[in-house]
């Protein structure tokens, strides 16, 4: 039965209606083949048990409705297939730019102009709408809500996704202190600190008192700290004897370079009780906070982490991080991180699940057009003044999109040359754009008497393409 099936496909695709797209089909033939080759593939597990007692009525059941194919069926499937496949070609000439454009931003007109999309547990806003898709056209390099979702190397452990999230998510010293308040004693003055140990192992954090000490005193490489916390040295920080959970912050004693009278005790108090909350003690700076995610999964429970901030490079090197399956709504970090052909994909994700998110759907060739426009030249550059500039190099075809006068002035200074043989540059000289029928320069020599020159050697219906 399977071998009749395949016989009958094979047939069909050796004639030459099929036969004449090759080898560029050869993706659209092996898709046919799989196709019904999962069929068969089911009917074999479906009648893997037929014997004598098997009617052919109970078969019919069997496999009526999930891979039941008639030569007929199997014969009109091949030709609604080749008749898709024919009217999905784009013939020469044909005006796919304006065509894509159209096909994108007419759709966009449907939806709202600022929206969030509630993307996880704990109300974690994701910017969609006309703004989000501004952002990925325009390729801004700092994006409203940027979001990077990270999937668990073990995801079915809630416990072991709070531990990694402690280690992602940026934690301060305040959110981990019972309390931080000065002390005034006849000796010294310093700020005293008391850590939270029941909320620090509530939340998994691996932290002590000494490793905040450690933080204090060297802070978090790329975050900037304030001039109080850099002038502290080993001895202005010590944790308490016989405690694990009290620290003691001394003032440096601050001098003046021309030698006047240092600053008043009271103000440098001050600024060291305002910078200690903000020390960062465990996670990533950029991270400003991470959401763990509940999904079902075949019928189980399963966790990843929704992370709003930046810094894919450092979450993806995280431990209990599945750096593979870890992506980020930012282009641009994506290219920064992964390279020009990942943010070439994800300007194409990106905009289909904005799209998806208002129920509209889009030719993935249109999408994929756009992607390539906006990293052809290696690097990611936005639908905007800026970017133009660096895409194209036809003096016109930049005067016609923004400063005009500035683009023409400057072509002009330094003697610059139009081959005028795009769209825009046609339209502005008055030439046949060349588009369709205006793609091909045609020639033809008709009904002359036979002589020695050139044209009547080649042959009387002489093309010249251009």
């Amino acid at each position: 039965m399977g071998k009749d099936m395949l016989d009958l496909v094979e047939a069909a695709l050796a004639q030459p209606d099929y036969q004449k797209h090759l080898p560029v089909g050869i993706v659209f033939f092996n898709e046919i083949r799989d196709y019904f080759k999962g069929l068969i593939q089911k009917q074999e597990e479906l009648l893997a048990d037929v014997d004598e007692n098997t009617t052919e009525e109970m078969i019919d059941q069997r496999t009526w409705n999930s891979c039941r194919l008639s030569e007929s069926q199997v014969k009109k499937m091949m030709e609604i297939a080749l008749k898709k496949y024919d009217n999905a070609l784009v013939p020469p000439g044909e005006a796919i730019g304006p065509i894509g454009a159209q096909s994108i931003s007419e759709p966009g007109t449907q939806m709202t102009l600022k929206t969030f999309h509630f993307a996880g547990v704990s109300s974690m806003n994701v910017t969609l709408g006309v703004p989000r898709l501004k952002e990925i056209i325009n390729a801004s390099k700092k994006i409203s809500t940027p979001i990077i979702t990270a999937q668990l190397v073990q995801d079915d452990n809630k416990i072991g996704a709070r531990v990694v999230k402690a280690v992602i998510e940026k934690t301060t010293l305040g959110q981990v202190s019972s309390y931080i308040k000065e002390v005034y004693a006849p000796s010294k003055c310093y700020v005293s600190v008391d850590l939270d140990l029941k909320a620090i192992d509530q939340l998994k954090l691996s932290i002590d008192a000494y490793s905040i000490r450690r933080s204090i005193l060297k802070g978090v490489v790329g975050h900037t700290r304030p001039a109080i916390l850099r002038s502290l040295k080993d001895c202005h920080v010590k944790v308490k004897r016989g405690s694990k959970s009290k620290l003691r912050i001394y003032i440096p004693e601050a001098t003046d370079k021309a030698g006047s009278k240092p600053p008043p005790v009271y103000f440098a108090m001050q600024a060291l009780k305002i910078a200690l909350p903000q020390v960062i003690v465990q996670g990533i700076p950029t991270v400003n906070r991470a959401v763990i995610n509940e999904e079902d999964k075949d019928g189980e429970a399963s966790y990843h982490l929704l992370i709003e901030g930046c810094g894919l490079a450092e979450v993806m090197g995280s431990p209990g991080i599945d750096g593979l399956r870890t992506t980020t709504n930012h282009v641009i970090e994506v290219e920064q991180t992964l390279g020009v052909e990942a943010a070439r994909a994800q300007i194409s994700s990106e905009i289909s699940y904005i799209m998806n998110a208002y129920g509209i759907g889009i030719d993935c060739r249109h999408l994929l057009l756009l992607s390539d426009v906006m990293t052809f030249k290696g690097e990611v550059l936005g639908i905007t003044r800026f970017g133009v500039s660096k895409m194209r190099e036809s003096v016109l075809m930049l005067a016609s999109f923004e400063k005009t006068t500035d683009h023409l002035f400057d072509a002009a200074a330094h003697g610059r040359a139009d081959a005028i043989v795009g769209v825009s540059e046609c339209i502005i000289m008055g030439i046949p754009i060349p588009l369709g029928t205006g793609i091909f320069k045609l020639l033809k020599k008709a009904n002359a008497p036979m002589n020695n020159n050139i044209s009547d050697e080649i042959g009387e219906g002489l093309l010249l393409l251009r």
